[in-house]
Formats: structure tokens, sequence, C-alpha cells
């Protein structure tokens, strides 16, 4: 037998050679077309896309089907794999497929502007046209691999940063290299961590079955663990280590525990008892957090962090930057924190905030108001995971041998004061926390990390409560000023609650608003003022949509600027404000 299988080796191995020379020849050979329209190409016959949120890639999709030679083939069509939006429009890439099933690197990709109009295609087709075709369909797990003659039906293997491409009948055709450098890369693996706690995710107080029972594993607390996908750097032997863009785990204090070094596998799953996991949570939730702000558009607080998730053996977790190479400590005792997602972002707050205003961080209140942001920072992170007890900090490590805090209470500045940091702490972070919701959990971050960047030291809480009001002038035009002043009036940060003068709205006129809302017909504002007024349009989310500036006496707002939806339109001129509410259909 076994001399059989040599003969008939001997006889095929020349054929699987020169099919594996075959691919990798044309596959290296691909070269990617570029086409820029000399004239405008319109996908729609509208051009006031400009300020709506229209999703194209049907129409986008379809143009290339109707206009791509390569793709006049039958049983060709297009897969969406990509969408990004860039500061010139919006970036659509497809994949090919034939009867179903995806052409291994067979991609094209289409960019259009905020007027529906090409701006470019990126061909990287394979040419389909009279080839002799399969004419069965293929697995799901399945996919087609063109060598410039015909498709073969293929399957995919990934070793560490190698992909292969191996026929049905197991012959390596094709290998490719996943990596841009010869270092470290980052790379995604699937790991089963708590999203934000497991008692947020089980919606449950601190009782039986979910209890930390000495940190050992237990089937209620493991079943709260989600299947997530960790981003880890992989050096060029295929080893996964305990690094990404934000986060590297360090040994800095005992307990002495190495960060983890493993071999590739398709996942690093392990219980809530294993010192891997408190590494996972630490690099994912920092990573998660950190991609959170940049949507925001902080996008310059990406320094790499030091962070020793099993670093102390109570549970004294905390930031420390007075060293070279700042770094995160996170303690094992009672409820391990770095099972917390609530801790590992409160700390890191403090590390954002010592990246926006370093060496700040002075007086006792000053401290308290650094507490408060991170509390608030942890809260709205779990918030955006779920409703339940979101206002408490440290859902589920504080239990067992502390409370936590609640940013839900009552405290205010002048009756509960008391020069201790996490005293004041709760009395900054319950006047935020108190109106997040309403304004909007992105605006109060975004207001939170605006204000942060004038923090000096010996700060107290009432000039840091100006600084976040100034912060909402500067980037709302006060949009959400009365519902923020309120609050911090309510924690007496401030003496009273001015009314700002506001235009008469009676001499205000507000001329074709069912037109402009129903019959894509101009609203027209007309202001008697002796001053040059500015014209604003936010939705209800706090973004602004359209601004007009330099206003005398009449304003008109063309009804396609806009998409359906109800919108706030602010008069500002001087220190005088109106606003009003308007529906378009």
């Amino acid at each position: 037998m076994r001399k059989l299988l040599l003969i008939l080796s001997i006889i095929y191995a020349p054929f699987a050679i020169a099919q594996q020379t075959n691919f990798a020849k044309y596959l290296g050979n691909k070269s990617a077309k570029v086409f820029i329209p000399v004239k405008r190409i319109s996908l729609n016959n509208s051009t006031s896309l400009a300020k709506t949120n229209i999703d194209l890639s049907s129409i986008a999709k379809q143009h290339l089907l109707d206009n791509t030679k390569e793709l006049q083939v039958e049983n060709c069509e297009l897969k969406l794999t990509n969408t990004y939006q860039s500061l010139v429009g919006t970036h659509y890439q497809f994949i090919q497929t034939y009867i179903g099933s995806e052409i291994y690197q067979s991609n094209i990709k289409i960019a259009i502007n905020n007027q529906a109009e090409i701006i470019n295609i990126i061909n990287d087709l394979v040419d389909l046209r009279n080839k002799n075709l399969p004419t069965n369909a293929i697995q799901n797990n399945e996919f087609w691999a063109f060598d410039g003659n015909k498709l073969t039906a293929c399957k995919k293997n990934i070793l560490g940063n190698k992909e292969q491409l191996f026929t049905l009948d197991n012959q390596l055709i094709y290998e490719n290299i996943k990596s841009l450098n010869k270092g470290k890369t980052d790379t995604n693996v699937l790991v089963k961590i708590f999203n934000p706690d497991p008692l947020t995710t089980a919606r449950s107080e601190y009782v039986a079955p979910y209890l930390n029972y000495n940190k050992l594993d237990t089937p209620s607390l493991n079943n709260e663990r989600k299947d997530l996908l960790l981003s880890l750097k992989m050096d060029s032997a295929g080893n996964y280590l305990a690094e990404n863009k934000y986060v590297l785990i360090k040994d800095i204090f005992a307990p002495n525990v190495a960060p983890f070094s493993t071999k590739y596998k398709d996942s690093l799953i392990v219980t809530r008892n294993t010192d891997i996991f408190k590494q996972e949570m630490a690099l994912y939730h920092i990573k998660h957090f950190q991609e959170y702000i940049q949507s925001l558009g902080f996008t310059n607080i990406q320094n790499q962090l030091w962070v020793d998730a099993l670093g102390d053996f109570g549970e004294g977790s905390r930031f420390e930057f007075s060293d070279l190479d700042p770094y995160l400590i996170l303690g094992i005792g009672g409820i391990p924190d770095a099972e917390d997602a609530d801790v590992i972002v409160h700390e890191y707050g403090h590390a954002t905030a010592f990246y926006i205003a370093p060496n700040t961080v002075d007086g006792e209140e000053r401290i308290g108001i650094d507490e408060g942001n991170s509390d608030i920072l942890a809260v709205i992170y779990s918030r955006k995971l779920s409703d339940y007890n979101w206002r408490k900090v440290f859902n589920w490590d504080g239990n067992q041998t502390w409370n936590g805090r609640n940013t839900f209470n009552s405290k205010n500045y002048v009756d509960d004061f008391v020069l201790e940091r996490y005293g004041l702490s709760v009395i900054w972070s319950g006047a935020v926390t108190d109106f997040a919701e309403q304004i909007g959990l992105d605006t109060t971050v975004t207001l939170l990390l605006t204000a942060m960047a004038s923090m000096q030291s010996n700060m107290k809480i009432p000039e840091f409560a100006k600084l976040f009001i100034q912060a909402d002038s500067l980037l709302y035009n006060k949009y959400h000023y009365a519902t923020i002043k309120n609050s911090f009036f309510n924690r007496k940060f401030i003496p009273s609650v001015s009314i700002d003068e506001v235009f008469d709205a009676s001499l205000i006129k507000i001329i074709n608003s069912q037109g402009f809302a129903s019959s894509n017909e101009p609203l027209n504002i007309q202001v008697p003022s002796n001053e040059n007024y500015q014209v604003t349009v936010y939705n209800l989310q706090g973004k602004q949509v359209l601004e007009f500036n330099n206003q005398q006496n009449s304003t008109s707002i063309n009804s396609e600027l806009l998409s359906a939806g109800m919108y706030i339109i602010n008069i500002a001129g001087g220190n005088k404000n109106f606003n009003i509410k308007i529906a378009k259909y």
C-alpha cells in the first residue's frame, strides 16, 4: 500500500507543483486598475446628499454590475465587504462572487462623494469572460481561486501570519504571508471575557449564584463571558503577544505574573479564574475605549500604556505617571479589579486626562475632579453596553470588600462639602451623569474631554464647571446650556441660573414651515435685528448639520439640505439666543 501511494505521489507531484506555480504566477502578477472619471458621473439625480446619511452601496453595486466588463458573466455578482467614510466621500469595497461563492483576491472599490458622484473606481477583478467555468455550486466555507485560465474550488488555512490555499483534495496551491513588516503585527483572536462585568450582563445584584467565591470558576460567572474579538500583536514566528497598539502588558510589581505568549490558535478562550483572562480584559477594554473616543474626534491620545493586570496583592489599582513611562496597576485583592471594565476604564481615564493635560493634578479638590471624570467615563462606557444599574461605579468589583461608588446621588457642593477627593468626586460625577442621557452620552464625553484640555493644578469644581459650560458654547453654540446649567445650579457649583437675553419671539417670523416639512420648499427666517446674527441647525443628537454666518435680516434654508427628521434651529446674535423646533418629512 505504501509503495502504491509513493508511486501515485511521484506521478501526481509534477501536476501539483505546476498548479501551485500557476496560481502563484497569476496572483503575483495581478494589478489593480484605477479609473478617474474625466466628467462627473452621478449615481443619483439629486445633488442634495451632502447633509444626509443615505447608503448608496446598492446603487454603487448596480452601477459596477452594469458597467464593468469583468462582471458581464452569467452567475457573477458582487458582495459588499467594507465601507469607509473619508474626508472626500464614501468608499465601498466589493468582492466578486461566482454562483454565490467568493473569488479569492477579486475585488473592486468605488468612491462616491457627498453629491452621489463617482470619484474613482479601483478594479482588481478577475476576468472570467470566455472561460470554461464550473456549473456547480460549492459549500459555504469554500471559495473559488482563479489561475488565469480556470476556477478551482478551494479551502483556506491560516497558520500564524501565513495564509494557505488548498484544493478540496488537500493539494497546496498557494501561500500568502499576511504581514506588512518583519516584526509585530496586529491580528484578531476570539476570546470570552466579561463585557463589561458579570452582574451587568446578568442584570443581577451581588447575590448567589453571582458571587466571587474566592475567585473560583463557577458556571454562572463563566456563562457571563461574551464572545469578542481581541486585537493582539503577533510576531514573525506566529506567537500571540500580550500587546496591542494601546496596551503593553508587563510584570511590574508582585505578584509576578508574566505576560502571556502563545503559539497561534483559533482562540484564546480561558475561564475567569486564569491570569490570562485578566490580561485579556485589560487589553480589550482599553483598546475598545480608545477606539470609542477616537470615534468622537479625539485621535491624538493614542500612547501605548504599560499595564500590569495582576500588579497588587490588594486592591491598589492605580495610574502612575511620575516615571518616564506611565503605567497602570490592577489589584487582585477581593474581587480582582481586572474583571470589571469599570475599573479598567476608570484607571485609563486618569491616563487619558494625563495625556490631555499632563502635570496638572495637584490639590485634593483637583484630584477629586479627576476621580469624578474617570467615574463618568467608566459609567458612560458601561451605559453604552447596558442600561442596567449603569450609574453605579464598579458594579462587580464594588462588592464583598467595599461598596464602590454611585453617581446617582443628591449631594451638593455646599451642604456636603468635605475636602476629600472621593467625597467631592461623587458630587461632580453625579451632576454630569444627571444629564448625560438627556444631552447624549457621546456629547457628554465630547464636552468632558474638551474641558479637560484647560484643566490646571489646584482647580476647584466650580471653575471646572465653567470650562464644561464653555465647551458647550464653543462646540454646540450653547445648545445644551440650560440643561447643564440647571444641573450645576442644583449641585450648588454656581450661585444662580441666569437667563440669557433672548430675541423677542414675537418679532421673529418663521415662514413656510409646512412647505419646508412636506414639499421640499425653503424655510424663511426673518429677524428684525440691528446686528448680524448666526443661524445654526442641529439634529436631536446635538450634532450641528448646517450653519449660516453673518446674517442680517433674512435667512433661507433649502429643504433639500436636510434629511427627514426633527431639528433645532438656533438664532444667535451677541448674547441673544432663540431656539425653534422644525420637522422635515
